[in-house]
């Protein structure tokens, strides 16, 4: 499948997570735990996984994060008899995940070993859309990234529970990019994304100026990084020096605070105007 142009609501998403021996499988580490997630119009439809026998020993590093026991190992199907299995799911699919590029390498590199084809899907990166849509939160591990959006984070660093996070996620910022009239493949794989929804919502924000009317923003708060939705009264935009470059503002009456805010424009994740 080679299509970007596709609607986001046709088109399915197969979310993975691999747990590994090691941190590369060009120095031989295995995949030993794999979860996947499909993901098809906003719901799940599908989930698998498996531990997997790697074949060797789980270094002492990986260990320390995936708690996988040699013990857990002994009755594990090793990875060729999942693989018909993973390929199923991964066919006629966007893959997705979380810094996405570490699974798909160890997932390539397992489907190398036992002999099968090479997958050549589209890959959509849910950390590069967290960085783009999720300005200024600091750090963007997936536990972080979750916290803000309001997802629970129940287990860290298995696979079937990551893939679910990461599911929500994606989910969250399909939802984001529909609101702003973004809607095909392609605009998921967007490198100047920030600037593209930034524009828009400043165009929302000058048309309610015009027309004097109310605005419904979501808003990602400097203060603890958490999300508001809030009813305001648009006044200006406004342009503020920050470091060596302007950003712009919406100076507005906020009718939750009952008094006049500004609003980082990169910040509101959604606009309407109320009629």
């Amino acid at each position: 499948m080679s299509d970007n142009t596709l609607h986001l609501d046709e088109v399915g998403f197969t979310v993975i997570d691999v747990e590994t021996t090691g941190l590369s499988p060009e120095k031989g580490d295995r995949v030993c735990e794999i979860g996947a997630v499909k993901v098809r119009g906003g719901a799940i439809i599908e989930s698998f996984d498996t531990i997997i026998n790697p074949q060797r020993r789980i270094s002492p590093g990986a260990f320390s994060v995936n708690q996988i026991t040699p013990e857990m190992l002994v009755t594990a199907p090793y990875f060729e008899d999942i693989a018909e299995k993973l390929s199923s799911m991964l066919e006629h699919s966007i893959i997705s995940g979380f810094n996405v590029k570490f699974d798909v390498s160890f997932i390539r590199n397992e489907f190398r070993l036992i002999g099968m084809p090479q997958f050549e899907n589209p890959i959509v990166d849910v950390l590069a859309l967290a960085r783009q849509l999720l300005p200024g939160i600091g750090k963007y591990p997936q536990e972080n990234v979750a916290r803000v959006v309001g997802i629970p984070f129940p287990v860290k660093h298995r696979a079937l529970e990551d893939t679910f996070v990461t599911a929500q996620l994606l989910m969250f910022f399909i939802r984001i990019l529909k609101a702003h009239d973004l809607t095909q493949v392609s605009d998921l794989q967007r490198v100047g994304l920030k600037k593209v929804l930034q524009f828009r919502r400043r165009s929302v924000a000058e048309e309610a100026i015009t027309s004097k009317t109310k605005l419904w923003i979501q808003y990602l708060s400097s203060y603890g990084n958490q999300i508001s939705e809030r009813v305001v009264e648009p006044r200006e935009i406004v342009e503020v020096k920050e470091n060596r470059s302007h950003s712009p503002y919406l100076l507005a009456y906020c009718f939750a605070s009952a008094g006049e805010r500004t609003f980082r424009f990169d910040k509101i994740l959604d606009a309407k105007i109320i009629e």
